[in-house]
């Protein structure tokens, strides 16, 4: 029994070891905390090691206080390799810049959220899933600095939640097409009612001649 209990110990000691909790990361201009929360439990500092099932929902909080004056900050969540996260609300895409230059005096601190989820047909499951934050500060156009850490290092169970539904589902995916590749209600108004007028105007034409 107490060899049981050392090499549980031995066991958990390496785990937290080898993933450890960053409560924040400093750099010269500025420092960034970050947290994450799954199904509106309590917030938890970063690094987090959930395990979640694909289409399973959590949320991060980032916060970003500068040490001096900037210019500009840059703030981006990334993950490596194969798709396994996305945005359902937030202040940018995975992969997307959020470029800020307002409010950039010392001290003043910018918080940001994002509810995310795994998406609900990744392809990497039964393995951990990194998601890592990225920022920069600009103190002028010649001097910066940077920092990088995970938020999340998440194991991917190969189970479909079972709060996810179809329905959010294309509430996520109409949102984000509609974002990159789709053309507001008046462009395409705009469109009928010009092929509208030039056929008018071509069948005018033709009874004239």
């Amino acid at each position: 029994m107490r060899k049981m209990v050392a090499v549980a110990l031995i066991l958990v000691f390496l785990f937290t070891s080898a993933h450890p909790r960053v409560a924040a990361v400093e750099s010269s201009f500025g420092s960034v905390h970050a947290w994450f929360r799954l199904h509106s439990n309590s917030w938890e500092n970063a690094t987090g090691h959930p395990q979640l099932q694909r289409g399973e929902a959590f949320e991060i909080k980032i916060e970003i206080t500068p040490k001096t004056d900037l210019q500009v900050f840059f703030l981006k969540i990334h993950e490596f390799g194969t798709p396994v996260f996305e945005v359902v609300e937030g202040p940018t895409r995975i992969e997307q810049i959020l470029e800020c230059r307002q409010h950039l005096l010392s001290h003043h601190t910018c918080s940001y959220m994002w509810k995310m989820r795994v998406r609900p047909d990744t392809t990497w499951v039964n393995g951990y899933a990194p998601l890592e934050v990225f920022a920069q500060f600009n103190k002028n156009d010649s001097s910066s600095d940077s920092v990088n850490f995970d938020v999340v290092v998440a194991y991917v169970v190969d189970e479909l939640w079972e709060g996810y539904t179809m329905k959010n589902s294309s509430k996520v995916d109409i949102e984000a097409n509609s974002h990159r590749n789709g053309l507001p209600g008046f462009e395409i108004t705009g469109i009928l009612i010009a092929i509208f007028v030039w056929c008018s105007l071509k069948r005018m034409k033709n009874k004239t001649f």
